[in-house]
């Protein structure tokens, strides 16, 4: 069983300008994150904030497939924005940001620590093979004490140019083409991996080059699953 709700991923990594963290949380629980899921496809949004590495935060979002990420409720969202959407936005710099396929997940259940390593190929007319080390792995590091999900993600770009002929914001944004995430219930579990086999030299012998590496903390998660009786949420402080 994936972990992942759907074949089709949304993930952004960025810093907040200090002076907007606390009003950015609040945005990111009462309406950024929901917003996303009541428009349909979207499955799941997820928020992380790192324990190492950087940037500071990390957001996910998981839809049925990579095409539905590009919904005409998500392209109509993020044509036009509120003015606190523009405010936050503003105060985001190092933004990363992309729309990806799934290649492989396995896992069962959520883990409170995430790694995340964001790769490109050593030698690009060599991606297919490296492709195929890393997605052959998978099981193997699915395998470790304390691993609760590993998922190797590939670009979709036409995806993100659909939402970039809309957006109203974030069309310099960074993007990146290969990720690894690794679930786990502790933080050891985790770094353990990262200086075993999938350390800078481990994957170099596959074909990568890791372009970034962060250990993340769960904030929060929200998902299409209703609870059965919902009270309304003000704004936040």
């Amino acid at each position: 069983m994936s972990t992942l709700q759907g074949s089709g991923a949304l993930l952004l990594w960025l810093d907040v300008a200090a002076e907007l963290d606390r009003e950015t949380d609040g945005w990111y629980i009462d309406e950024h994150m929901p917003e996303r899921i009541d428009i349909g496809g979207y499955h799941r949004a997820r928020r992380f904030r790192a324990l190492e590495g950087a940037p500071a935060y990390l957001t996910m979002f998981e839809a049925d497939t990579p095409d539905a990420l590009a919904s005409a409720g998500y392209l109509q969202l993020v044509g036009k924005i509120s003015e606190q959407s523009q405010r936050i936005r503003a105060g985001f710099s190092n933004v990363v940001r992309n729309t990806f396929a799934v290649r492989a997940s396995v896992g069962r259940g959520v883990g409170t620590v995430l790694g995340s390593l964001r790769l490109c190929p050593c030698q690009p007319q060599a991606a297919a093979r490296a492709i195929g080390e890393l997605d052959a792995r998978v099981p193997q590091w699915m395998s470790q004490h304390g691993i609760v999900g590993v998922h190797s993600l590939q670009a979709a770009p036409e995806v993100r140019a659909k939402m970039d002929a809309v957006r109203a914001v974030g069309h310099s944004d960074a993007t990146t083409g290969y990720v690894l995430l690794i679930e786990a219930t502790r933080e050891s579990d985790v770094s353990a991996l990262r200086h075993g086999s999938l350390s800078d030299e481990a994957l170099a012998a596959m074909g990568w080059h890791v372009e970034a590496y962060g250990l993340y903390s769960l904030l929060y998660e929200v998902s299409d699953a209703k609870p059965a009786h919902e009270a309304p949420l003000g704004n936040r402080a």
